[in-house]
């Protein structure tokens, strides 16, 4: 479920049904069941999600052959690199557990069984894309390690249409994440020290309010 929730907010920018999703969940669980649950984004019985954020619906009706090939053009990959960005940063900060096919933080591709069971590519770690987004997951995997993270009590404090603000608190250990899939920036008023520990886009903390941008993604202290 909270893959669905994700990816509807990812791809259609629909924070209500995301909302949803979290709080019923969260609301439905005992804690202990909340904090390990297996959050996944991609799986070897699944599409890449690289693939599955920068692809069209009538891609993926192509032939074996077409797809045994297929990769994301240069201005796709871009756009599902970035859609992934928001993406990773909602699984690695709700509560649970985040779990990553190998190869989707370097970007790898693949359409379904057996497209998505490419190896690793540790010869091309180098190219900037793929070294952006290893970046970018090794700052998630270091946030994990904050105890707000691992088992710390979840609340949905504002969204809209299109964005939403969330925080984690453990023992005074307190992260908010901010996500906006919409055109135009939004603006939320926020009591927090003010410290970006991870972002996308050109989001602003200052006078008590957060900025976030449009398809930007944020964690704040």
């Amino acid at each position: 479920p909270i893959r669905s929730g994700i990816l509807a907010f990812v791809q259609d920018g629909d924070a209500a049904f995301l909302y949803d999703v979290l709080t019923e969940l969260y609301a439905s669980y005992p804690r202990p069941v909340s904090d390990t649950l297996m959050n996944l984004l991609g799986t070897h019985d699944t599409e890449r999600i690289l693939t599955v954020l920068g692809s069209q619906p009538e891609d993926f009706d192509r032939s074996n052959d077409e797809l045994a090939g297929a990769r994301l053009s240069q201005a796709d990959r871009e756009t599902a690199v970035r859609l992934l960005k928001i993406a990773s940063t909602l699984q690695f900060t709700v509560f649970g557990i985040p779990s990553v096919y190998y190869g989707d933080e370097a970007g790898v591709e693949g359409f379904h069984d057996p497209f998505c069971r490419r190896p690793f590519p540790w010869h091309e770690l180098g190219d900037p894309t793929r070294a952006d987004l290893l970046t970018h997951y090794r700052t998630l995997g270091a946030l994990r390690r904050r105890p707000a993270l691992q088992s710390g009590d979840f609340r949905v404090l504002a969204h809209g249409d299109d964005w939403l603000l969330y925080e984690r608190e453990k023992d005074g250990d307190r992260l908010l994440t901010a996500a906006n899939r919409g055109s135009s920036p939004v603006t939320i008023p926020v009591a927090a020290e003010g410290k970006m520990l991870l972002t996308v886009g050109g989001n602003v903390y200052a006078d008590g309010s957060l900025t976030v941008a449009p398809d930007g993604v944020c964690v704040l202290q």
